[in-house]
This record gives C-alpha cells, structure tokens and sequence, in this order.
C-alpha cells in the first residue's frame, strides 16, 4: 500500500476573515509560513519519497519547506485543486448568509445539495480528487506520498476513503496547517490519523478553526 500525508495548507488572512477562498489564489498570511515551518519539522524524518500540491499558492508555499528539506521536487497536482465557489469566492460567512440565505441554509445543513452558483457541487470535487489520489497511489506503490490542499478537499478525501459522501462533509475538522496520516491501496484504506495539530503547539496563539 502506498502511504499518504495529506495536509491541509497554513493560515492565509482570508481563513482568520472566515472568506470562501476557492480558486482566489489568496497568499499565506506570515502565520501562516510558521504553520508550514512546523509542519515540515514534523514530518521531516518520514521517508517520503514525493511532494504534491494543488496549484495554488496557499497549498505549495506550505509543502515547500518540507520539499526542500527532503531534497524532492514539489509537483502541482491539478485534480486536488480547492472547491470553485463561484460567486461566492470573497464573501465572508455572514456576507453569504446575507446574500444568499436559502443556499446558505442548504451549505450548512444539507452540503450534499448544494451546488454553488458559478461554481461546482462537492460531489464533482469528491470525484477528482479521489481520483488523483487513486493515480499517485498507482504512480507510487509502495512509496510514501505528502501532499497539501485545502480545506473541503482533505475532508472529501477522508469521507472517500471511509467510503462516505459528502451528506457527511460537516463530521469531519480540518485545521489550517493540520495533518492526517493513511495508507491506500484503491479501494482499500487504512487511516492511522486525522487532523494532527499538536506540531503547531510550539507557535502559540495559532488559529485553530475549520474554515
């Protein structure tokens, strides 16, 4: 089975605003680069034999460090690119809430309903990214895999793995800079963790939300 570390990527300034981030190509914020310090620490003495991101910056800024201290080339992995928000890309919660009160109604209680306009369903990210996830599994058999993306992906990945939906989106946190740890042989799973956050206790004062 192929091992897998799948990060979710640091803090940018549109997390700690609670603004729908998407495909905007918003920055780490400077706690943010911290974030992504301490989460190549701890995952520097694994033998991991590849890095990937999605292609925004948010995602390679936070895996680069760790590349760089393995002494690998940090690949763009399109298929595990963040969720398209569509309009809402910007908009802070209670902007969308304001704006859109029935969708929003649907976001927060019935996710699996919800397309967003301009923009994609969580099904249609659920089956991307676990799609790319089944190739690097593939590519790298028997290797050990780090990759970083975002928010809603690492989630829809975990629920794809346990077999789930995304009805089930709300029942899993995701921190910002957080790490979840399993092996995968499609369609077999095993997680060993989930949402690993004790690597960013040396920052202090880190924003710890799943948004």
């Amino acid at each position: 089975m192929t091992g897998f570390y799948l990060l979710r990527h640091g803090q940018t300034p549109w997390n700690k605003d609670q603004r729908f981030r998407g495909r905007k190509d918003v920055p780490l914020s400077e706690a943010g680069f911290k974030e992504a310090g301490a989460a190549a620490d701890a995952l520097a003495g694994e033998k991991i034999t590849a890095v990937y991101a999605s292609p925004l910056a948010r995602s390679m800024e936070t895996v680069r460090p760790l590349a760089e201290r393995l002494g690998l080339a940090l690949r763009p992995l399109p298929e595990i690119i963040d969720m398209n928000f569509g309009e809402w890309e910007g908009w802070s919660l209670d902007e969308a809430a304001e704006r859109a009160p029935e969708l929003f109604a649907t976001w927060k209680k019935n996710p699996e309903r919800m397309t967003f306009p301009g923009g994609e369903s969580l099904a249609e990210v659920q089956q991307r990214a676990m799609a790319g996830l089944a190739r690097l599994a593939e590519t790298h058999r028997d290797g050990a895999v780090a990759l970083c993306t975002h928010r809603v992906v690492c989630k829809l990945i975990l629920l794809g793995l346990l077999g789930l939906g995304p009805e089930r989106f709300w029942t899993i946190q995701q921190d910002t800079a957080c790490i979840n740890r399993f092996f995968y042989d499609p369609p077999r799973a095993i997680i060993r963790t989930v949402n690993e956050t004790h690597h960013l206790n040396v920052l202090g004062g880190t924003l710890r939300q799943d948004f």
